[in-house]
């Protein structure tokens, strides 16, 4: 944890060398991978020794346009799986996945603050839809595995965002959310 903290000092610090500040025009571009709490639960369920849990990070690519210095609008899309698998499953030891994805589709409105011309700091709210995808692969004629799909409302509280410039238009950055689909992203962005 010491060592995290150094290091996230010394990137701050760094950072203070660069203009960063955003102006009114500017693009910025940023692939990012998320932690979601749907991802820390669907884990969760691997608490069975039949049972296999997977739920990598979210992959996420958004596009912000800064309409003056301090707000920007912009969006984001998606993407999410998650797989169960089961083996020797009940009485008749049965073996099948259950696997189940969300794609995430949004608008989101950013509102920047400080004044440090290397550091981007901002907080915003994101609307979109998260489309759910729900699939039951089995080999036994007699099951009915049941299939679902279907949109949902997703809102997304982003508390705080940051992008720390390493140069004139390439940055690192995270966010840290409340809602989908993520609650901890980590990235790069690039500005032009």
């Amino acid at each position: 944890m010491k060592n995290t903290l150094s290091f996230f000092a010394l990137f701050l610090g760094l950072c203070t060398l660069l203009p960063a500040q955003t102006r009114q025009g500017q693009s910025v571009i940023g692939i990012q991978t998320g932690f979601s709490l749907a991802g820390a639960l669907f884990n969760l369920s691997e608490i069975d020794a039949n049972i296999d849990a997977s739920a990598p990070p979210a992959v996420q690519f958004t596009y912000d346009y800064a309409l003056t210095d301090r707000l920007s609008l912009g969006g984001g899309v998606s993407y999410q799986r998650f797989k169960l698998a089961y083996s020797d499953y009940g009485e008749m030891n049965e073996t099948f996945d259950v696997r189940l994805s969300r794609f995430n589709l949004a608008v989101r409105g950013l509102f920047h603050y400080g004044n440090s011309e290397a550091v981007d700091m901002y907080s915003g709210l994101r609307v979109g839809l998260s489309n759910w995808s729900l699939d039951v692969g089995t080999d036994d004629p007699n099951f009915d595995p049941p299939k679902a799909s279907g949109p949902a409302f997703a809102p997304q509280l982003v508390l705080f965002g940051i992008r720390g410039y390493l140069a004139e238009n390439l940055a690192i950055g995270g966010e840290l959310a409340a809602g989908a689909p993520h609650v901890l992203s980590l990235g790069l962005n690039y500005r032009f």
